[in-house]
């Protein structure tokens, strides 16, 4: 059985762009692309002829850290501004703030005023007679074309640099190296008057006067103070006696742990003398002499009462005291006759003479551990409540001590940046500033792109629009001009092409046939 293909055809092909048919173009539309070259090199001509040179200076402003001004602040303690002096990195904010101070309205106005841009009129007005706006609104206008005009290139950062490039171009090599420095003068003036506003010496002279009488305020409060409540350092004092109120306290803790221990004591040898005797026995012997004695004493006292009874009553007192003495004796003697007695010598207990005397001196200790008690218990109650009298009079005197101490720092501080804007004010008659011109601006001798320059870059151009307009028209163009292209569009074989000719016909006919038809 036989094979069957079938064949969808999509629509025309379309013709590859290669170098045979881009030159079979170009030998086509020769004519469109000589006039349009030309029309487009003639124009280019024009311009480049009939409009001024274009003359660009350029100016350079370095910008660093060679001095900074005091803020215009109450001068409190830790806001120290940084040496006048001292060269510090810049960093994008501050270049920044300068290029946006180069652009700034009035440093455009006072340029454009000192060059006399606003007064420019354009040829159109001058050409119709057209009357000219207000002047605020030419110096508006001015100052914007000047804005668009002016070119300000910020510091390359990678690179470090701090070095701000401004590019103005105009026809007039003169006017565009007095606009740059104009701009220069301005700008230079509207920095000094930013970083360093006016009047700041006369504002902290004012301060450094306000604050010496706020500090002799200060401290004559506290003087008087202090001879008021006799404290001098009130702190000092309450640690002193906050230590003496600890001391005293463990001597007391001390003594109340002795008289504690002393009344043990005291229970201890008191319990201990009432089971020792006082007196002890140390000899027991018989006396014999004893009746004889009593014997003796009886006849003595009889003698004498007979000597008394010579004189005077038996009712007479020695006399009757005298029978009572001789009754006593009688029965004395009786009761030696009746049981013979013995003589026994005793001696006091030496364990009891000692117990008795520690026991005396534990109670005069005791006496004395009570005494030093109370006195210190007092001490401690005087101490207490001084210390809690110092404790608020500290308050009051740490309270004006605070006072003066940040009176004192906010008049030292006012003396520096007293000192800072004197130093500052001495930098401005100086002209030391943040910025330098680096690179003045220079009038130009030569024109930023030269006729023979832009006629070079035109050319290519004009070649490109002629190449352009060539290749336009032949898209557009529906004639097929070879046979291939009928055979892309039809898909289907060309047997044979009569060539376009203007010869006579019977100058076709002698000529030989191709070979294809030939075949």
């Amino acid at each position: 059985m036989p094979q069957q293909r079938l064949l969808l055809t999509t629509g025309p092909e379309v013709l590859p762009f290669t170098p045979r048919r881009l030159v079979s173009i170009l030998f086509r539309r020769r004519r469109l692309i000589c006039i349009s070259f030309c029309a487009v090199f003639l124009l280019l001509l024009l311009v480049v002829f009939g409009q001024p040179p274009e003359y660009a200076s350029q100016m350079l402003i370095l910008v660093q850290r060679r001095r900074s001004d005091p803020m215009i602040t109450a001068g409190l303690p830790g806001s120290e501004s940084l040496d006048s002096m001292v060269v510090a990195q810049l960093d994008e904010q501050a270049l920044d703030t300068e290029m946006d101070l180069l652009q700034s309205a009035d440093v455009l106005r006072q340029a454009v005023i000192a060059c006399d841009l606003w007064s420019h009129v354009s040829r159109l007005r001058s050409l119709f007679h057209l009357p000219l706006p207000p002047k605020e609104v030419q110096i508006s206008r001015a100052m914007e074309r000047l804005g668009r005009d002016l070119k300000i290139e910020p510091p390359k950062r990678p690179n470090k640099s701090d070095v701000i490039t401004l590019e103005y171009r105009s026809d007039d090599p003169q006017k565009s190296a007095q606009v740059l420095q104009a701009i220069s003068n301005a700008y230079l003036e509207k920095h000094l008057q930013v970083h360093r506003p006016a009047g700041a010496s006369d504002f902290f002279n004012d301060e450094v006067e306000r604050n010496r009488r706020t500090l002799q305020d200060a401290e004559a409060r506290l003087v008087e103070f202090t001879k008021a409540t006799g404290v001098v350092a009130a702190d000092v004092e309450s640690a002193t006696l906050l230590q003496k109120i600890a001391e005293f306290d463990a001597s007391l803790q001390s003594t109340n742990a002795q008289i504690k221990s002393n009344d043990e004591s005291i229970r201890n040898l008191e319990a201990q003398l009432r089971a020792v005797s006082p007196r002890v026995t140390t000899k027991v012997r018989s006396s014999p002499d004893l009746l004889e004695n009593l014997k003796e004493t009886l006849h003595a006292l009889e003698l004498q009462r007979s000597d008394l009874l010579a004189k005077y009553q038996p009712s007479y007192r020695p006399v009757t005291d005298l029978d009572k003495q001789i009754a006593e004796t009688r029965a004395a003697i009786r009761s030696a006759e009746a049981a013979p007695t013995e003589e026994v010598t005793t001696e006091q207990d030496p364990v009891y003479v000692w117990l008795s005397s520690e026991l005396a001196k534990a109670r005069e200790e005791q006496v004395a551990f009570r005494a030093s008690a109370s006195r210190t218990q007092q001490t401690l109650a005087d101490y207490r409540a001084k210390a809690i009298r110092l404790e608020e009079l500290g308050k009051d005197q740490d309270q004006l001590t605070r006072a003066a101490k940040s009176a004192e720092d906010t008049y030292t501080g006012s003396l520096r940046k007293q000192s800072e804007a004197r130093t500052a004010e001495a930098l401005d008659r100086a002209q030391i500033m943040n910025v330098a011109v680096a690179q003045s601006p220079t009038v130009p001798a030569l024109p930023v792109l030269s006729r023979t320059t832009k006629l070079i870059f035109g050319f290519p151009l004009a070649v490109m629009v002629a190449l352009g307009m060539a290749i336009i028209f032949e898209s557009l163009d529906q004639t097929f001009h070879a046979p291939y292209e009928l055979e892309a569009h039809l898909d289907l074989p060309v047997l044979a092409a009569v060539p376009r000719s203007r010869e006579p016909i019977a100058a076709i006919s002698k000529a030989k046939l191709p070979p294809r038809l030939e075949a």
